[in-house]
Parts: C-alpha cells; structure tokens; sequence
C-alpha cells in the first residue's frame, strides 16, 4: 500500500511538472532572447573593447523590451544594442531563411507561406501612401528621404519616424511576390560615419536580415534602389561572372578584378592559379587593382597576391578601386597597400568593417526565432577603420564611368 501511495505521488509530481517544464520552454519574450544573446556577448572580444557604453545600452533595451515578445520589433531592438559594440562582423538573422526561388513555383507551398508568421511579420503603419510618396518627391538629392526606385523589384518610401533618428524604408510598388506594397521593408539606424544598419527582410526570401547601408548621392550603395533611375551606377563591380580577371587596357596600364579573398575552396585554389599567373608577368608602369564589392575572407587568400605587389609596386604605380561594399580583409588589405607611396586609392568610402573575425561563434537564440553571429578575435591595428571606413585619396563620382576616370587620372599624373 506505500508503495502504491509513494508511485502516484511520483506520477502526479510528473503530471504537475511537465506544464511547468512547457511553461519555461515557451516562454519566448524578447527579455528571453535578450539575456541569452547577452551572455553570449560578453565572451566576444569586441564587448571587452566596448563595455561600458554596452552596458549603457544593454540597460536601456532591457527596460525598452520588457512587454515584447519574438517578433519584428524585438529582432530590431536587439540589432540596436549590438551596434554598441561597435563591431560590424556581429550579427543578427531570422533562422527562417523564408521562401527560396524552387518554393515560389509551387503554389500550394507559396499559399502556404503568405499565412506564415514570417510572412507577416513585418510592420504596416496606417499611413496614407499616396500623400506620402508626393511628399517624399520633393526631397532633395542629398537628403535621405525621397523616394527610391529598383527596376523590376520595388519603389521604396524613405521616410523619419516620429521622436527617433531612425528612418523606414515602406514599399510604395512591388514588382515581387514575396513583398507587398504597404509594408516596411527596412529600419534604417544610423551609426558611425553616416552608415546605416538596415534591420529587415531579404528582398528575395523575406528572411529576417540586417546589413550595413550606406545612402549617397540618392542611391543605396549596398542594395542599389536609387531616387533617379536614369542614372548609371558605376559603383558596382565590372564582369560580374569573374571573380579574378586580367585585361591589358592599355600599353602602359594592367587592369585586374579580385572579386573575392574567400580561404576556402574552390575559390582559393581559383586564387592560387590567377595569382601564380601573375609571377613576372606585371611589367607595366600601372596597376589598376580593382576590389570594388570585395567582402573579404582571409589572409589565406589575400597574402598571396599581396606578396607579388609588394614587389611590384616598389617601382610601379598600383591604383586601387573600392566602393561601400569592399571590406573585412579587402579592407584590411587596402590599409596594408596604402602604406606604399606608389598606391592611390579610388572610388568611394568602404564597409567599415575591419577589426574583427568570427571563427564558428553561431547560436541560436531560446525561442528559435534568431541566430546570432559573433566574433571571436580580434585585430587591433584596424579599430580605426571599424564603423568609418576606409577614406578614398580620390572619390569618384557614381554617375560617370568609373574605369574612365580613373584612366584620365593615370594619364594627368604620369
């Protein structure tokens, strides 16, 4: 008879737990995620560099998401509290990578994804669209509000919230079936040397995404949506179907594209071979090193081809192009080069994001709604670059051909 009483006592503690033990599993507030990324955070490299104003803004979000729950407004309030690391390598994402180009050409799984959460989970202000886009046209060039155009993808209203520096990019067209006019695409955070931390969806799949941004001239430099459409925009790298090529453009001028400093194959053994054919084989008087939409990779990669121009250009001209796009070790790589008097570097601003490295730092956060990835090392001798980039000794204008002027610029100075 004890052994009956103490067996359902056991079995009822059982009952009672398994609703308590469900109960932890789902609770899935903001402030959840929130206190897992933070212990994550503060084994990271960059928090150690950057801890006080951290913890300044860890109290603020703490307070700020004390009522949300896993959703759009969390994922960009955590996005916010990362910027103060000030570390561009560490991010964000949704672990729903959404809806890929095979799943858009059947429609029961398309159907199936319009009623999805991710789907939906994006902002729609009531405001009145019409009334809005007429005001954002008549913004000036230089002004980060207006209207912006993409062909063949969507017309974006930029405009600034109420009581905040930050800006929404809501979709006045669509020419995409995953987005619809009305909802905001993009929350534009400003940070850094005019930088934009974009927290959003994936203009292809809708999965949750934030990127560095940068808005110049009325054109998005990373996404490409530009207020004039007519214009050309020759910040964007050349033959894109190459990531190393060689073309002699001129009887004194070499002009070579490195697409790519990836440390993993096939690309760094593609890198080997480009760059063991240009073993005695740069005789001519300039270099054009082209590096615009280089997002980096490792030192595995970009000391091989760095080992040839530090020869080549002791005696030699080597003028190097880069954009906002050119980072991580491209940008790195730039900074090494210019310290060579013969190096001249084009273009325009690059990512700012330089000092750091993630080495498989992934984690998904408790209510399965994000991953994040931090760093795990550190290169001090490029904080500089972190989060301002790295200037251009001449800014080339985007509207105008971008090979040409810096052909003219070889030509006026030699």
């Amino acid at each position: 008879m004890q052994k009956f009483k103490q067996s359902t006592l056991t079995f009822l503690f059982i009952l009672i737990s398994i609703p308590i033990l469900n109960a932890q599993v789902k609770d899935c507030s903001c402030k959840t995620d929130l206190e897992f990324l933070n212990q994550k955070i503060e084994q990271t490299p960059s928090y150690k560099v950057n801890k006080e104003n951290y913890k300044l803004e860890y109290a603020k979000t703490k307070k700020s998401i004390e009522n949300l729950n896993s959703g759009y407004d969390c994922f960009l309030q955590l996005n916010k509290l990362m910027l103060s690391l000030n570390d561009r390598h560490c991010n964000l994402y949704g672990i729903n990578k959404g809806l890929d180009e095979e799943s858009k050409k059947d429609t029961s799984k398309f159907e199936e994804f319009k009623v999805s959460n991710l789907y939906n989970v994006y902002p729609r202000p009531e405001i009145n669209l019409d009334s809005l886009k007429k005001s954002l046209k008549q913004k000036a060039t230089a002004s980060i509000e207006g209207v912006y155009y993409r062909k063949g993808y969507l017309t974006l209203g930029v405009y600034k919230t109420i009581n905040s520096n930050d800006y929404r990019a809501i979709i006045l067209e669509s020419e995409m079936d995953v987005w619809e006019v009305g909802e905001v695409i993009y929350t534009l955070v400003p940070y850094g040397n005019n930088y934009l931390l974009a927290v959003g969806g994936s203009l292809y799949s809708k999965r949750m995404i934030s990127y560095g941004e940068r808005i110049e001239n009325g054109v998005f430099l990373t996404m490409q949506f530009q207020k004039d459409n007519s214009k050309a925009n020759n910040s964007i790298s050349l033959y894109p179907e190459s990531t190393y090529l060689r073309k002699e453009i001129s009887p004194e001028t070499t002009y070579l594209k490195i697409g790519s400093f990836n440390s993993w194959n096939p690309t760094l053994s593609e890198a080997y071979k480009f760059y063991k054919s240009l073993e005695g084989t740069l005789t001519k008087n300039n270099l054009i090193l082209d590096l615009r939409d280089n997002g980096g990779g490792g030192d595995r990669n970009s000391k091989g081809l760095y080992k040839i121009l530090k020869k080549y250009i002791k005696k030699n001209n080597v003028y190097v192009l880069v954009n906002h796009r050119t980072a991580s070790n491209a940008e790195q790589f730039v900074y090494k080069l210019n310290d060579f008097g013969n190096c001249t570097i084009l273009g325009n601003r690059t990512s700012g994001t330089a000092t750091y490295e993630k080495v498989n730092s992934n984690y998904n956060l408790p209510c399965e709604n994000y991953i994040v990835v931090l760093t795990s090392k550190k290169h001090i001798k490029y904080l500089k670059l972190e989060s301002m980039g790295l200037e251009p000794d001449i800014k080339l204008a985007v509207e105008n051909d971008w090979m040409i002027q810096v052909q003219n610029y070889i030509e006026r100075n030699n």
